[in-house]
C-alpha cells in the first residue's frame, strides 16, 4: 500500500551495521510529512514504538551488545539495555524481545532487531500519512486569457508547463509556478470562429501532440513544437456524433503502441489503436500531396483497414452522453460513465494482451518491427447507479474505481466484483462532479456542485478534511467548477 520498504525489502537488502542505523535516521528525521502534521509529535510517537531507543542507543547496541555478529537471549538483551539505557522498564524490554523473536528461537541478532524496527517505523509512517491532513495555502488567482468555461487543465511533463483550454478555443500555457506564459487560438476550417465550440482536449505525452474535439464532429491533432507553438497535423472527420470527452494512453515500454479514445453525445465509445505513434500516427494517403499542411483522415477509412498503422473499434455503452472515458492498462479495458442510471458505469474488456504480429510495411528498414492487434471482447460489464455518474477515477494501488455520483455519493468499486460497491463515502450535500485518487497518500479527493472539497481515507472510508468557501462562488446555476487538477 506504500512505496516505503516492508519487512521483505529489509530482508532482501540485508540491513546490517551502519546501513541500518542510517535507515533509522532517515525514517526518524525525514521532512516529507512536515507540511502535513506536527513533526515533533510524529517523532515522539515513533520513539515510543521502538521503546524509547534513541539513535545513539541503537549504535551502542550494534557495536557492543551485538558485536561480532553475536546473538543474545532474553536475559542478556534485557541486562544490556538496563545497564546502558536511562529509560524503559524490564517489561518494556521483555515485550520488545518477544516482538523481535517472532520465531520463538530464544535468541535474536542485530539483523532481527533492525528488520523489526524498520517495519514498525514504516507501518507507523503509513498510518500517519493516511490520516494526516494537508495544510492548504490561500487561494491564488491565475492570469489567463479564457473567456468561457475551461474544459481541462493538464501538465505537460516534457515541457514543464501547464496547459488549459476553454470552450471558445483559447489555449493558455503556464510555467511550473502557474505564471501565465502565452496563449493562442485553436480554430477549424469547418466552422466560423463565433460558432467554435471545443468539448475536450488531451495531451499526447509520448509524441508531444495535442488532440482537440469539436462540436463540428471532428478531432484535430496538433504538434507542440519545442518553441511551444502548435502545428496542425491531422484532422479526423466523418463522425456520426459529436465527441464529448477524450483520453490518450501510450505504452511506457513501447511508446509506438498508443490508444486515443473518446465518448460521444450518443453514448458511444470509440478508440483508435496506433502502432507507430512515434513515427507517424496515421500514414499519409498516397493521393494526398506531400506538401499538404496536414493529413485529413476519414474515420471510415481507419475502420475499413485502409491504414497499416492504425485500427478502429467502437461500441454503444450508455443511454445518455458519455461523460468520461479512460483506457486502464492494468485491466486492459475501457471504463466510461454517464448520467444514465442503468448504464452509469461500463467496462469493456480487450482480448488479453492482444496478438503480436510482424509488420514490415510501416518501416521497411526494421524487419523486426511488430505490432499488437487489439480486439474488444463480446459483452460489457454494466453498473447501475441511481441518477448516474458525473466522473470517475481508477487506482492501480487499490484496484478500485471511485465514482462521482449525481446522488451526492462517492462509491468505490472493485472492477471484478460489480454486484455492490466496496464502500460508499457519504458527506456531500450536492451532486459530486469530480473524484481523484491521491496514490501517494492512500486517499481520494472529491468535489461537489456546491464547491465543497472533501479528502477521504480509502482504507478507513472516512472524511479526513472538508474544505468550503475557498472557491469563488457565482449565481446559482452559474460558474460551477468545470475541471480540477490535483498534483
Amino acid at each position: 500500500m506504500s512505496d516505503k520498504p516492508r519487512l521483505s525489502t529489509a530482508l532482501s537488502n540485508s540491513l546490517k551495521g551502519a546501513t541500518a542505523v542510517s535507515k533509522f535516521k532517515g525514517l526518524l528525521n525525514q521532512q516529507s510529512l512536515s507540511s502535513f502534521s506536527n513533526l515533533e509529535d510524529l517523532r515522539e510517537e515513533r520513539l515510543e514504538i521502538q521503546n524509547l531507543l534513541h539513535l545513539e542507543d541503537l549504535e551502542r547496541l550494534r557495536l557492543q551488545g551485538f558485536s561480532g555478529k553475536k546473538r543474545l537471549n532474553k536475559e542478556q538483551f534485557i541486562t544490556f539495555l538496563r545497564t546502558t539505557l536511562p529509560r524503559g522498564t524490564i517489561r518494556d524490554f521483555d515485550e520488545l524481545f518477544e516482538s523481535v523473536d517472532c520465531t520463538k528461537e530464544g535468541y535474536i541478532s542485530w539483523d532481527n532487531l533492525a528488520e523489526y524496527i524498520v517495519l514498525k517505523l514504516t507501518d507507523n509512517d503509513d498510518r500517519q500519512k493516511a490520516t494526516s491532513i494537508p495544510s492548504w495555502k490561500g487561494g491564488k488567482s491565475i492570469v489567463n486569457a479564457h473567456r468561457d468555461s475551461i474544459k481541462r487543465i493538464q501538465h505537460m511533463d516534457s515541457f514543464g508547463r501547464y496547459i488549459s483550454l476553454s470552450r471558445e478555443g483559447t489555449i493558455c500555457l503556464y510555467d511550473d509556478e502557474t505564471q501565465f506564459y502565452k496563449t493562442f487560438k485553436a480554430t477549424t476550417e469547418n466552422c466560423k470562429l463565433r460558432d467554435l465550440w471545443i468539448t475536450d482536449f488531451v495531451f499526447m505525452s509520448n509524441n508531444n501532440k495535442i488532440a482537440l474535439s469539436y462540436t463540428s464532429k471532428e478531432i484535430i491533432i496538433f504538434d507542440m513544437t519545442s518553441k511551444l507553438e502548435l502545428n496542425l497535423s491531422y484532422r479526423i472527420v466523418g463522425m456520426e456524433a459529436t465527441p464529448f470527452c477524450l483520453d490518450y494512453w501510450s505504452d511506457p515500454e513501447n511508446p509506438n503502441d498508443a490508444i486515443l479514445c473518446w465518448g460521444d453525445v450518443m453514448g458511444n465509445v470509440h478508440a483508435i489503436f496506433f502502432n507507430s505513434a512515434l513515427i507517424a500516427l496515421i500514414e499519409r494517403p498516397p493521393q494526398q500531396t506531400s506538401d499538404a499542411e496536414y493529413t485529413k483522415v476519414h474515420l471510415a477509412d481507419i475502420a475499413n483497414g485502409n491504414y497499416k498503422n492504425a485500427s478502429y473499434a467502437t461500441y454503444h455503452a450508455h443511454g445518455e452522453w458519455t461523460r468520461k472515458v479512460k483506457y486502464v492498462e492494468h485491466l486492459e479495458c475501457f471504463v466510461s460513465c454517464s448520467t444514465d442510471a442503468k448504464t452509469a458505469l461500463v467496462f469493456s474488456w480487450l482480448e488479453k494482451s492482444g496478438l503480436t504480429v510482424r509488420n514490415n510495411d510501416i518501416v521497411r528498414d526494421r524487419s523486426n518491427y511488430s505490432i499488437r492487434v487489439r480486439k474488444l471482447r463480446d459483452g460489457r460489464n454494466t453498473v447501475v447507479i441511481e441518477q448516474g455518474v458525473n466522473s470517475f477515477d481508477y487506482s492501480k494501488t487499490f484496484n478500485l474505481v471511485a465514482t462521482a455520483g449525481v446522488n451526492t455519493q462517492v462509491r468505490l468499486w472493485n472492477p471484478f466484483v460489480l454486484s455492490k460497491p466496496n464502500g460508499t463515502l457519504i458527506g456531500h450535500m450536492r451532486s459530486v462532479l469530480f473524484v481523484q485518487f491521491i496514490h501517494s497518500r492512500n486517499q481520494v479527493i472529491s468535489f461537489s456542485k456546491d464547491k465543497i472539497l472533501r479528502i477521504w481515507d480509502v482504507q478507513l472510508q472516512i472524511c479526513l478534511q472538508r474544505l468550503a468557501n475557498i472557491f469563488p462562488r457565482g449565481a446559482e446555476g452559474k460558474n460551477h467548477a468545470k475541471e480540477i487538477l490535483f498534483s
